[in-house]
């Protein structure tokens, strides 16, 4: 019994005890901890930088340019309390609501520039684009996306076999 109304709070780590379905009070401070057994759970929820590495997706230019792009996220958990009221303090549904931020942040951002001004503006441009674009949608949740970054921005395979086609035809017209 006595066992059962201890915890322990890790670092990075914030638990919200829950009485009745409905978050009592918040611990953020490390080390041990009581709560009534019976009546009142513990949640445990990392609140420390986490990796998220968005499936690739494709999206169309303002020139009308098909193009792939392959996100990653490094997001926390800023109100714990949001956090589990909205998401049940669920990691895998704030992934969820992260990759359609930033699903719809990055085709948003490219979908306004031409293929030629993404490729001027790769790096931080866009990165900060990106970012501040998906972090209007996560608020809500008690999540902060601190990076969105396109990791690899590459053409489909099809549009790649014809710009090799077309690179090969120039050379041999330089050659002959």
């Amino acid at each position: 019994m006595a066992l059962s109304s201890v915890y322990t709070v890790h670092t990075n780590e914030t638990a919200i005890v829950v009485r009745l379905g409905k978050a009592k009070y918040v611990v953020n401070s490390t080390g041990l901890n009581a709560h009534t057994p019976f009546i009142e759970s513990v949640v445990k929820i990392y609140t420390g930088d986490m990796l998220y590495d968005i499936p690739a997706s494709d999206v169309i230019t303002a020139d009308k340019k098909s193009m792939i792009a392959d996100n990653y996220v490094i997001w926390s958990v800023t109100d714990p309390v949001k956090y589990y009221q909205t998401l049940g303090g669920v990691q895998g549904r704030a992934e969820e609501r992260i990759e359609a931020a930033v699903y719809n942040a990055t085709k948003n951002t490219i979908s306004s520039m031409t293929q030629d001004e993404i490729i001027d503006a790769r790096g931080n441009t866009l990165t900060n684009a990106i970012t501040t674009a998906s972090n209007s949608d996560i608020a809500q949740y008690g999540l902060v996306i601190e990076l969105a970054e396109i990791k690899a921005l590459d053409l489909p395979d099809d549009n790649k076999a014809a710009v090799y086609e077309r690179m090969i035809s120039e050379r041999n017209n330089i050659a002959a």
